[in-house]
């Protein structure tokens, strides 16, 4: 697909800071959105947006550090925490915002 980087900046997004990050991106999104839809055609300004909005779920669930740990008078422990399970469940949710339920493979 040819989403451009430009485009997306305009959408007013922003989560995405390079172009060779948001082209690795919007195509996983693209691949992911053609696993639940029907017939997807991504040259609809919506489809971009759904593009541009998944995009940004999976940039910043691989990107964005999860910081826990605890603290105790000298001691002090810090790890990351492991990633959501629950990155199905958003773009589900968003592409529930895009597509009807006609348009979305029946079971899923």
């Amino acid at each position: 697909m040819c989403i451009s980087y430009t485009d997306y900046k305009k959408s007013a997004h922003s989560v995405i800071p390079t172009k060779d990050a948001f082209a690795r991106y919007s195509d996983m999104a693209e691949r992911k959105i053609k696993r639940f839809v029907r017939s997807f055609k991504g040259a609809a300004d919506e489809n971009k947006r759904c593009i541009y909005e998944i995009a940004d779920i999976l940039y910043a669930e691989h990107n964005i550090l999860k910081l826990a740990g605890f603290a105790n008078e000298n001691y002090r422990e810090q790890y990351i925490e492991e990633t959501n399970p629950g990155i199905n469940e958003k773009v589900w949710e968003t592409l529930g915002l895009y597509f009807t339920h006609e348009q979305l493979y029946r079971g899923v």
